[in-house]
């Protein structure tokens, strides 16, 4: 090395820098972007010289940077990202992908904060579980991409936050109310360092499988019940027993908590080679083995020895980092990825079927073995099956227990045998019991009578006649916005709602509770114009605003900084106002659109 130097520096030092410098370059392509900024800023901030050159290379160089050590380098399969930057040749020119790199076109900003937010927002859709998307709802996508993006303002400081927060969130949240919800679950996700190394990276293994299959089924709900999901391990208490398999399809997903350096030391490997061996026989795809600071050097044992495990390939070992909840201060985190080897087959397994004449449809009598929250282990003809929660009747529940019982007998039906996973699964739901050829089925505009039964951020299920299940959308719920509060306040209520839609092929039935009355909507200007003053009652306190009820039943918000500007009492909101609390407000603004009325204190005036 000391002789090749040598060499170079007799041809003098601007050679050898430029030598030096080509080097780099061919071994990190992006660096050339990175100098190409760094030569160019001197005469951008002194003449205004190079505008164009300089704001391009700027924005691709920390677009690259960002996206490929925060989401790249956590990801499994994925090369790593060139983001290049054009200037508009006109408004509406499109994204180009030529040869895997984006070709972002973008307006001149002066705000190079603000580009560089515009040019990762406009590439996420490419480049952050592209093919998914065709399988989850707006909401969802919208989430997934803005949770990205606050990531990268983070980065970029203060001015980055508050451009983040006036561009891009508060516009969309603003539209729709159940993206800030889901963003703060997803946030939660990556300061624990579960949202890229996991979430993101389960969605890239499935979107794969589901594209190959051609499914363009609607997962939207899945994915919302596997963020609670990881939520839950999140939020474990010390010594707290936690599901800590997913198999809820799409999903076959499992994670492995490794425990503290000395319980590990006196137990060895073999306690978690044998919950691996559990995981891949209840049918897990992937399994994330999950290591803290304590079990780090188990976690390296753990790992070479998984390195020649026949039944799984090591995919991944990632190092993050999370938020210590006591302290607040940052921890490293250890994730390895592994995937299961589909080449591994048992004999013995299919021998068994085949003599105890086991298929798909077979009708079969097992005993219940164990029941957790979300699945129970039967056994059938000496062989280990599972049942999932949502084949255990034909409505939502909560819990398993709620139909089976541990030691009793029950007639299932096959419905699904995994040769590489040595699984069988099955299903309580008999063709002849299934409630759609037992009830009578209403017709569209119908009004019925529903009992809810439980919701999510999509949707309420509901109980027809006490077995068919409806679903009532929660967009259908109320003509006006309600709060998660109010939402909840519906569960175990019996209401009644009109049929709007009734998916025959899927059996699915859709229902509103709004559509009962006639939308106020049409005529809120004369009732309501802005400046208008009312004495209204508040009806629900939240962080971020709180809700009254105006005449004519219509509700409105008062936003956290109108509250925050009247000073006293109303500065301390969420702990001095209380519901039924008689407020005076004034009109500041109606949203048809977004069927939102915005209210300021009439102190403020």
């Amino acid at each position: 090395m000391d002789e090749l130097v040598k060499n170079i520096l007799q041809y003098g030092l601007v050679p050898t820098f430029f030598l030096i410098a080509l080097g780099l370059i061919i071994q990190e392509p992006d660096r050339a972007i990175k100098l190409k900024a760094l030569i160019t800023q001197p005469f951008f901030k002194l003449f205004r010289w190079f505008s164009k050159e300089h704001i391009s290379s700027k924005v691709s160089s920390q677009a690259n940077e960002f996206l490929n050590s925060n989401i790249f380098d956590l990801l499994t399969h994925s090369e790593r990202f060139s983001l290049k930057v054009k200037w508009v040749s006109e408004p509406n020119d499109p994204i180009l992908s030529k040869n895997g790199t984006l070709i972002l076109r973008l307006k001149e900003e002066d705000d190079q904060t603000r580009n560089i937010l515009s040019a990762v927002h406009s590439a996420l859709p490419h480049v952050v579980c592209p093919l998914m998307r065709k399988n989850i709802n707006v909401t969802c996508e919208k989430s997934i991409d803005l949770t990205v993006l606050q990531k990268l303002s983070e980065k970029l400081g203060k001015h980055g936050k508050l451009t983040f927060k006036k561009y891009f969130l508060d516009p969309e949240t603003d539209n729709d109310i159940l993206i800030n919800e889901l963003i703060k679950k997803l946030i939660t996700l990556d300061k624990q360092g579960f949202f890229v190394p996991i979430f993101i990276n389960e969605l890239e293994f499935l979107s794969e499988g589901l594209y190959s299959d051609n499914d363009k089924t609607d997962y939207s709900q899945e994915v919302l019940q596997f963020i609670e999901y990881l939520l839950t391990i999140i939020n474990r208490e010390i010594g707290s027993e936690i599901e800590l398999e997913y198999l809820t399809p799409p999903f076959k997903v499992s994670t492995i908590l490794l425990a503290k350096a000395q319980r590990a030391d006196k137990q060895g490997l073999k306690p978690y080679l044998r919950r691996l061996r559990i995981n891949l026989d209840k049918g897990s795809e992937s399994v994330y083995i999950i290591a803290f600071p304590p079990a780090f050097d188990f976690f390296e044992r753990l790992i070479k020895t998984l390195e020649s495990h026949e039944r799984v390939f090591l995919k991944k070992v990632i190092k993050t980092q999370y938020s210590v909840i006591n302290n607040g201060h940052q921890s490293n985190l250890k994730i390895a990825i592994l995937t299961r080897n589909d080449v591994f087959t048992d004999s013995e397994f299919e021998q068994k079927l085949e003599s105890n004449k086991i298929s798909e449809g077979t009708r079969i009598t097992g005993v219940v073995e164990d029941i957790s929250q979300n699945e129970c282990l039967v056994t059938v003809a000496g062989m280990r099956a599972y049942i999932s929660k949502a084949e255990c009747t034909w409505h939502s529940i909560s819990n398993c227990n709620e139909i089976l019982n541990v030691g009793q007998q029950y007639l299932f039906v096959v419905k699904r045998i995994d040769k590489s996973s040595n699984m069988i699964y099955l299903s309580l739901k008999l063709p002849e019991t299934n409630p759609w050829e037992s009830v009578d089925i209403p017709k569209q505009g119908d009004i019925i009578e529903l009992r809810i039964l439980s919701g999510d951020s999509i949707k309420f299920s509901c109980l027809l006649q006490n077995k068919l299940e409806v679903y009532v959308l929660k967009d259908e719920v109320s003509w006006f916005f309600l709060t998660p509060n109010q939402f909840n306040s519906f569960i175990g209520k019996t209401v009644n709602a009109k049929v709007i839609e009734i998916d025959v092929e899927n059996e699915k039935i859709f229902c509103s509770l709004r559509q009962i009355d006639s939308n106020p909507w049409l005529t809120v200007h004369e009732s309501l114009p802005v400046g208008k003053e009312f004495n209204s009652k508040v009806i629900d306190v939240t962080s971020e605003y709180i809700q009254v009820k105006l005449p004519n039943n219509y509700q409105g918000i008062i936003p956290k900084s109108e509250l925050e500007k009247a000073g006293h009492e109303y500065a301390n909101f969420e702990d001095n106002v209380v519901i039924g609390q008689g407020i005076d407000v004034v009109i500041s603004k109606v949203f048809i659109a977004k069927k939102k009325i915005r209210l300021d204190l009439k102190r403020n005036k």
